[in-house]
């Protein structure tokens, strides 16, 4: 089982910071400002942070509940594994708490803009 671990490491572990970076690759493809005119700070006023927080909640929403998968997944390798050893099964148990935090932050990061939006008078109902 170690050495299946560590072979999974070694396979995960140089691809990870690759995929973390990719929203932040994505986002990069922007266009900046047009030439001769000066970066203006809150141009657009408060709909810009607005949209601006959307898009954070969006990417926090997935990334969540990507990681409940994940958390859920190394759960199940933990149940089957455990070969009746109470620790184990322990641990497994923690890890599927883990997952349904993970969800309902994830869902929250989701209900947040919404929230925001109808207590601020936000002319659209979901705040984004």
């Amino acid at each position: 089982m170690k050495k299946f671990i560590g072979k999974v490491k070694n396979v995960i572990a140089p691809i990870l910071p690759l995929a973390i970076s990719l929203p932040v690759l994505a986002l990069a493809q922007t266009g900046g400002s047009p030439a001769g005119s000066a970066p203006t700070v809150l141009a657009g006023g408060m709909t810009d942070v607005a949209s601006e927080l959307c898009v954070v909640f969006y990417w926090m929403f997935y990334f969540l509940i990507i990681l409940a998968v994940i958390f859920v997944i190394i759960a199940a390798f933990k149940y089957l594994f455990a070969a009746g050893d109470p620790e184990k099964v322990k641990s497994a148990g923690h890890s599927l708490i883990y997952a349904a935090v993970a969800i309902a932050v994830g869902i929250i990061a989701k209900a947040v803009p919404g929230i925001v939006g109808s207590l601020l008078g936000s002319g659209t109902p979901t705040g984004c």
